[in-house]
């Protein structure tokens, strides 16, 4: 039995492990997963909204048309992961690893992605215009809008080339 903790009640899972773990369609608004393990987790159609997430590990996490309004994910590894069509609009993922990630269809108003890496990632989302890049740093794979610069909302180009020098 796991207990995920909430800032409203308690959620009482009959699981060994949130590694691979099955949480789709759960109600887990304010849950506390403060640096826990859920790669491989499937939480489609999830509520997280203001979830605390940060240092979690939600590498190839399926994250689809989950609501993660102003959740905090900041030092987050979703490398992998799949944010398809997810409700991000406000969300803080500073410093969080998104290479490779997909958040095609993701509504990103107003989310904070300082300092995020998102090497390879597909960001072809709805309302990119609102969203924070700040110090994020990409690479010449990553997927924009064709109409969207990045270097201009301060998201830096890396040669990742260089960096394993």
């Amino acid at each position: 039995m796991i207990r995920i903790e909430s800032h409203i009640e308690p959620t009482i899972l009959d699981i060994s492990s949130l590694v691979g773990a099955k949480l789709d369609n759960l109600y887990l608004h304010r849950a506390i997963l403060i640096g826990q393990n859920l790669q491989n987790a499937s939480l489609i159609k999830t509520d997280l909204r203001g979830a605390e997430l940060d240092s979690a590990n939600l590498s190839n996490t399926d994250l689809s048309e989950s609501s993660l309004i102003v959740a905090f994910i900041e030092n987050a590894n979703l490398s992998n992961a799949r944010l398809v069509n997810a409700r991000l609009i406000g969300a803080c993922l500073n410093n969080a690893n998104l290479e490779y990630a997909d958040l095609t269809g993701a509504d990103i108003g107003g989310t904070n992605f300082k300092g995020a890496k998102l090497f390879g990632a597909k960001l072809l989302c709805h309302r990119i215009n609102e969203a924070i890049f700040e110090g994020t740093y990409f690479d010449e794979y990553t997927k924009w809008p064709q109409e969207f610069d990045p270097i201009s909302k301060g998201a830096i180009l890396v040669d990742k080339k260089q960096i394993n020098k």
